[in-house]
Order: C-alpha cells, then structure tokens, then sequence
C-alpha cells in the first residue's frame, strides 16, 4: 500500500491519519510523533527555494537536531538528503558532501532512512555511484512537472536497485493517480491540510483517474518518448 505522507497538521486530523496509517513531514517545527506514524524528514531546500533563498544550512543542523528528539520514539520514514532545486549536478555535489558530512558528525546517520532527491538536469548514470558509496535507501523525486514525467523511469531504477521510490509533491489527483500508477512505495502532499472532506475528495478524484490511466498503461509502458507519458499531465 502506497504510504501518504501530508504537511505538517495537528489537531484533530492527526486521529484520522493515525487510523489512515498515514504520516506527516517535518520541516523544521517539531510535532509529536504518534505510534508508528509514517513521518517524513525534509530538508527545507524547497521552501528556501519557494522564498528566494540560498539552502539554510543553519537551520537545517537545528531541524536535524529536532528531528534525531524525534526519531527516540519512531525513525522516520524517509529522510531527503539536501539540494539545490532545479540544481542538477551542483544539487548532487551538495547531496555527496552532506551525506560525508552527516555519517561523521551525527552517530546517528544509520537511523534514517536517507533519499536522494532527483530533479531537472539529472541522469540514472549520475546517481549510480552515489547509490552505491553512501547507501542511499531511496530514491525522492522532485523537479518540474515535465522532469516528474519521467516517474516510470526513475521508479524502475528504484525497485531495479531496492530502493523505495518516493513523489514529492504530489498536489493534486492527477498527480496522486501517477504517483499510484508508476508503483511510488510514497508520496507526500499538503493537499490534506485541511478537513477530512477534502482529502476524500482528494483521493475519489485521484483513484478515479488512476484507472483511467491504468487503461492505457500499455501505451505508457512501451513507448519510450517521454511526450506520451507528459501528455497525461
């Protein structure tokens, strides 16, 4: 089953993701995990990149700080390495020298679940390496909506090299239904911060295309040129 992870909520919708099985991301407030909720740890470099802002480096060591208190009573999910949105090899040079950093200064590396977020400009060539030397645990994909059309690639290479595949950002049903489509292990969206009547009609919407979509699938899956998959957008 397709683990959903939302935005940061609290208050009386954090029962009805408890009894969904579902989790929520941290940024950088702390919330109290619950009972083997499926919480996610991000790094912040969107929201920076949202704002105009280079990667607070500063703050994400806090936010890493909060998020190690956190993990005492359930590890995260999936934990997202930093990078530079829409960076392509200068995100994957921040990501290597984060993960070298991260194993030597924090004993507590091994705990998470680290996610190597791929975006605009990357390859599978450019990642293998880096899979490989820093034991990746999977794969979280960002990017443009034409960089997220390359989803069924990117989660072939994922289950190819047992990893899970993770789509970030996933804000509306057509998204959700893709995300189903092409096998994601997650997804996360701040769609579901609202009330309990949105996130039904979040997912009837997304299921309803998702067998749409499952329709012709066949056509997906063996046509290699991109365009037909960004078509479905």
């Amino acid at each position: 089953m397709m683990v959903i992870i939302t935005g940061d909520t609290r208050g009386r919708l954090v029962e009805f993701l408890r009894e969904n099985g579902w989790g929520r991301m941290f940024v950088g407030r702390s919330f109290k995990v619950y009972e083997g909720e499926q919480w996610g740890f991000d790094n912040g470099a969107y929201r920076d990149w949202l704002h105009g802002k280079t990667f607070d480096e500063e703050r994400y060591k806090r936010a890493l700080d909060k998020a190690i208190s956190m993990a005492d009573k359930q590890a995260p999910y999936l934990s997202v390495l930093p990078d530079i949105v829409a960076g392509g090899e200068r995100s994957l040079e921040l990501s290597d020298k984060w993960a070298d950093r991260l194993k030597t200064e924090y004993k507590e590396f091994a705990l998470f679940n680290w996610y190597l977020a791929v975006q605009d400009g990357f390859t599978l060539e450019m990642i293998e390496e880096f899979i490989r030397k820093h034991k990746i645990k999977g794969i979280f994909l960002g990017g443009s909506d034409r960089f997220k059309a390359t989803a069924p690639v990117w989660s072939k290479f994922a289950k190819e090299h047992n990893l899970r595949f993770h789509y970030a950002r996933a804000g509306t049903p057509k998204k959700y239904a893709l995300a189903k489509l092409v096998a994601a292990d997650s997804l996360d969206s701040t769609f579901f911060l609202w009330t309990k009547t949105r996130i039904s009609d979040f997912i009837a919407k997304g299921e309803r295309i998702y067998r749409m979509m499952l329709a012709q699938s066949r056509i997906i899956w063996e046509d290699e040129d991109e365009s037909v998959f960004v078509s479905l957008l």
